[in-house]
């Protein structure tokens, strides 16, 4: 019984220590980098994007890998792969670069990352918010 109370105290300690660490590092948001969050309409509902159309269509990206099997990584991947959604006739409203399944996801992800390289964070900001690699 002791030992399993030490155990469960030992396990609970490092679980708040690793929560600690998690908090220290806490990525750079539009709040924290001077954007007004509320009634100005400035940033995401969630407060993680500058813009809700940003979030939105972040959203969309993610549900649009996950439906088709890729990685997070496909709007930077040196190449495309192939999938339903991104053959021009199949969808005709596959972005100019054939990157994404719409333009206003690609024109999203542009302004994404300008504003990344405005604020200088990381281009993977958005994906560490999720704990994707």
């Amino acid at each position: 019984m002791i030992k399993t109370l030490t155990l469960k105290t030992l396990t609970f300690a490092a679980a708040l220590a690793v929560v600690g660490s998690l908090q220290a590092a806490e990525l750079n948001t539009p709040a924290n980098l001077g954007y007004e969050v509320g009634m100005s309409g400035e940033v995401s509902y969630t407060g993680r994007f500058p813009t809700q159309a940003m979030e939105d269509q972040y959203n969309a990206y993610l549900a649009w890998i996950a439906k088709n099997d890729l990685d997070v990584t496909h709007a930077v991947a040196p190449e495309i792969r192939p999938v339903a959604s991104l053959d021009g006739v199949l969808n005709g409203n596959v972005s100019s670069t054939g990157r994404f399944p719409t333009q206003s996801m690609e024109d999203q992800f542009n302004a994404y990352l300008n504003w990344v390289d405005t604020h200088g964070l990381d281009q993977d900001y958005a994906f560490r918010l999720i704990g994707a690699n």
